[in-house]
């Protein structure tokens, strides 16, 4: 299954970008992943890379199960996900990990989950009226 595939590694970067809010917090199991200084800006863009990444996953995972479901070729799903998942790593490694900001990185970013997330959304769609209509 390629969703099974994509959902494990994206509970991984997940996992990753939890650990790393641990750190900065002060946990002292965390602290290797902990770096610079920890005032608020620091916390709050790693907690807004952690946020960013659980409020896209769900959906997109949700739908790109559907549309293997309904059979699409494996090719197109390995492509979708894979956009998706260079997406949330460009956004997650620019809020979780960077101190500077990047227009590249979180414009890519956005725009790769987005048009993943959207031809996802597209290929349900088709699929659905192909089936039912």
């Amino acid at each position: 299954m390629v969703t099974q595939l994509y959902a494990s590694l994206a509970t991984g970067f997940f996992l990753l970008l939890t650990v790393r809010i641990f750190g900065i917090r002060g946990n002292p199991l965390f602290k290797f992943i902990s770096y610079g200084n920890e005032n608020e800006e620091v916390i709050h863009r790693a907690v807004r890379g952690h946020g960013n990444f659980i409020e896209y996953a769900p959906l997109f995972f949700i739908l790109l199960y559907l549309a293997e479901e309904a059979g699409t070729h494996n090719h197109i799903l390995h492509s979708l996900a894979i956009m998706f998942m260079i997406g949330r790593l460009m956004h997650g490694i620019l809020f979780s990990f960077m101190l500077r900001k990047s227009i590249v990185l979180r414009g890519g970013g956005i725009f790769l989950t987005l048009l993943a997330l959207g031809l996802v959304g597209l290929v349900n769609f088709v699929q659905y009226i192909a089936i039912y209509f």
